[in-house]
C-alpha cells in the first residue's frame, strides 16, 4: 500500500505444533504475524526479521521472481512479493500479507532464505527425525518436534495502522478460487516424497499426495480439491482444501522430514498465482 511506504513491520511467529504419524507432516497453524526477510542467515521459527514495506506496490506483477516467466502456467491472479510482502493493491483479490520461511528448531539450524524483491528461496537441510526424542510442548510426538521447513505466504493479514506492525492472520475468503499455480526452481528441488504444497484453515491443513499428484520442478498447478487432510496417509472420502476455502489461512510449500535422513534443499517459488471460479 502506497501510504505505508517505508515503514517497518514488526514481526513474531507463534507456531503451534500438533501430533501427525510417519508421514513427516509439519502439524503447524502457522505464524501469526510475519514479514518476510532479505536475505536472512537464520530461518524463522519463534522470531524474525522485519521487512519494509515496499514502494509500488500496486504494481507488482507476475513473471519476475527467480524461476521463470510462468508460461506454462494457467490465468490467475498474480500474487507477487516484493522484498516478503505482498500488498493487497497488487491483486484483483484482496490478497494481504508476508511471505516467509519457518522451521523446525532443528532444521532452522543453516537455514537461509532470500525475500529480496520478488525472490522467493530457501536453503538448508530439513533434519531427522530422532524417533526416540522426547517431543516438548507444544509438539505431541517426533514428528511435530521434526517436521521440517517451509515457505509461507498469509492469505489475509492485516497492518495495525496505530504500530504499523503486522497483526495476527486472519481468515480469507477465498470463495471465488478454485486452485493456485506456481513454478518451483533451484538446484536441489525436494524429491516429490520430501516435498508438500499445503492450504492451512482453522481447522487444520490440506495438503498434496505425492503418489498422486507430487510438486515438481518447474509449472505446478493444484486445485483445491487435488489438496486432502492428512495426505501423507490418504483415505477414500478425506476432506479437501475446498471445505476450507472461506476461511483460508495461508499457503506453503514444505519440505517433509523422515526418519531415516535428512533432506538437505535449494529451491525458489516464483509465479505465484490463485486461479479463480
Amino acid at each position: 500500500m502506497k501510504s505505508a511506504l517505508g515503514l517497518i513491520l514488526g514481526v513474531s511467529i507463534l507456531a503451534t505444533l500438533v501430533g501427525c504419524d510417519g508421514g513427516g507432516d509439519d502439524g503447524t497453524d502457522g505464524p501469526k504475524a510475519v514479514g518476510g526477510s532479505n536475505s536472512s542467515a537464520a530461518g524463522t521459527s519463534s522470531t524474525a526479521g522485519s521487512t519494509v514495506l515496499p514502494s509500488g506496490g500496486s504494481d507488482a506483477t507476475a513473471g519476475t521472481s527467480a524461476g521463470g516467466g510462468g508460461g506454462d502456467l494457467p490465468p490467475g491472479v498474480p500474487l507477487t512479493p516484493t522484498d516478503g510482502w505482498v500488498d493487497k493493491a497488487s491483486n484483483t483479490l484482496g490478497v494481504q500479507g508476508a511471505m516467509f520461511s519457518y522451521a523446525d528448531d532443528t532444521s532452522k539450524m543453516g537455514l537461509t532464505d532470500d525475500f529480496m524483491g520478488s525472490n522467493a528461496c530457501i536453503k538448508g537441510t530439513a533434519a531427522k527425525v530422532d524417533l526416540k526424542c522426547t517431543p516438548m510442548a507444544p509438539a505431541m510426538d517426533c514428528y511435530g518436534q521434526f517436521w521440517g521447513a517451509a515457505i509461507g505466504l498469509n492469505l489475509n493479514q492485516p497492518i495495525d495502522m496505530t504500530t504499523m506492525m503486522g497483526s495476527d492472520p486472519v481468515p480469507f475468503d477465498g470463495s471465488a478460487i478454485k486452485g493456485f499455480a506456481f513454478e518451483v526452481s533451484g538446484t536441489m528441488v525436494p524429491a516429490p516424497k520430501d516435498f508438500r504444497f499445503k492450504v492451512e484453515g482453522p481447522s487444520g491443513e490440506f495438503c498434496s499426495v505425492y503418489g498422486t499428484k507430487p510438486i515438481k520442478t518447474g509449472p505446478n498447478t493444484f486445485m483445491l480439491d487435488d489438496l486432502i487432510t492428512a495426505c501423507w496417509k490418504p483415505v477414500m472420502g478425506a476432506a479437501t482444501a475446498s471445505t476450507t476455502k472461506s476461511s483460508m489461512l495461508k499457503i506453503a510449500w514444505q519440505v517433509v522430514t523422515n526418519s531415516t535422513s535428512t533432506v538437505p534443499f535449494d529451491f525458489c517459488i516464483a509465479n505465484v498465482r490463485a486461479l479463480t471460479e
